[in-house]
């Protein structure tokens, strides 16, 4: 392994922020300002510093454009990501208190710095659960300022980036080489004087399988679920029927890319994804219509919604029990007409009685499809939620 970024007996930095200010406000030239200040000063010769965006208070696609960019960065030790979406729904005075900031190394030597604020961390919850990753408190100051983004943040990237820079001058290019090879990246960032406690590995939530992450320039609507466990639940070609919210559609599975052809709605093998703790190369879902956008006909589908899938053809059957039961009600779903019931919340249902896991998993539903028990497995969850 080399260090792309030690160059001429140094390291150059390269310094990524994402705020979710928009490239063209005034608060984004703010922070680029304040950052080259601090690079400055910390006598930095940097390779790149850049400022990107994230939508408003969207700590969902802050977390996933952190973890797509950074667990595939190839720059290695010296690049350092900072990632600033703060909610600040913990304000409760006049300090202006706002979450702390954590820090973490990457096994690729790439380190992170990040507001936890929501779902910030979700798409490393899992590898920081298993003890892949490990991130750590920090003391960058969390009060006394409504613009921390521009008067602490900058500095603390420009100090970790400095603080690297002489850690690989000490212990040389060739054995930091080493370290992160062996997957002991976190190692170095011992000593780091703005470094805190060690953050608890179950201190992460993640997202449940089958949400939303992020919705690109194109209308293609990135999924957390990996593509290859969706295709462990249905045969490529499986013609399925997605419902979120009010919207509903009628996709394929595909295997990759533009395996379906235009105008065909897919659930395919996207671009997105990264190495995971067991060292798999994964991608996730995308849920891809070649020549529009899949955004304009899943118009409910928003980053952090959780979408829910069954197979056209167990629908079908689904609904076609149901009304041979002769069943009106489940709980507050009337089922009288099923014709007038919105197959969006029908698959809500089923999901809210576990028959839908993780968004498309529907093996639950059609087991009880096969042996025939729908109606009154429906009518015993219903009587044990209402009992309980």
């Amino acid at each position: 392994m080399t260090l792309p970024l030690f160059q001429d007996d140094n390291l150059k930095p390269v310094i990524t922020v994402l705020t979710d200010y928009p490239r063209d406000d005034l608060a984004s030239d703010e922070v680029r300002q304040a950052l080259i200040t601090a690079c400055a000063l910390e006598k930095l010769d940097c390779f790149s510093i850049d400022v990107g965006a994230i939508p408003g208070m969207n700590t969902i696609v802050a977390g996933f454009k952190t973890a797509q960019l950074a667990l595939n960065s190839q720059m290695g030790v010296g690049h350092v990501f900072l990632t600033n979406c703060a909610p600040r729904k913990n304000i409760i005075s006049a300090r202006s208190k706002g979450e702390g900031v954590w820090i973490g190394m990457l096994p690729n030597g790439v380190a992170v710095l990040t507001v936890a604020s929501g779902y910030a961390l979700a798409p490393f919850a899992d590898m920081i659960q298993s003890g892949y990753i490990r991130f750590f408190e920090s003391k960058i100051p969390d009060e006394g300022s409504q613009f921390r983004s521009r008067d602490y943040f900058p500095a603390a990237a420009a100090h970790l980036a400095a603080f690297l820079r002489d850690r690989v001058a000490e212990t040389g290019a060739e054995e930091v080489a080493k370290i992160v090879e062996k997957g002991e990246a976190a190692s170095l960032l011992d000593g780091f004087d703005l470094l805190g406690k060690a953050v608890d590995t179950d201190a992460v939530t993640g997202l449940p399988k089958g949400t939303v992450w992020y919705i690109d320039n194109f209308g293609n609507i990135k999924l957390n679920l990996v593509h290859e466990t969706l295709l462990s639940f249905h045969e490529v070609g499986t013609n399925m029927v997605i419902g979120v919210g009010d919207s509903v559609a009628n996709a394929v599975i595909g295997s990759a890319g533009f395996s379906q052809g235009e105008g065909i709605l897919a659930l395919t093998r996207g671009s997105s994804g990264w190495t995971d703790d067991k060292g798999q190369d994964i991608r996730f879902t995308e849920i891809f219509l070649r020549g529009s956008s899949a955004a304009q006909i899943l118009r409910d589908a928003q980053p952090g919604v959780q979408l829910f899938a069954v197979s056209k053809d167990d629908l079908t059957r689904a609904q076609q029990m149901l009304r041979d039961s002769g069943l009106q009600y489940i709980g507050a779903h009337d089922l009288y007409n099923l014709y007038m019931m919105s197959e969006a919340r029908l698959l809500e249902m089923f999901a809210h009685y576990g028959l839908i896991k993780d968004g498309f998993d529907n093996r639950p539903l059609k087991k009880r499809l096969d042996d025939g028990s729908l109606a009154s497995y429906l009518q015993q969850q219903d009587k044990g939620r209402n009992a309980a």
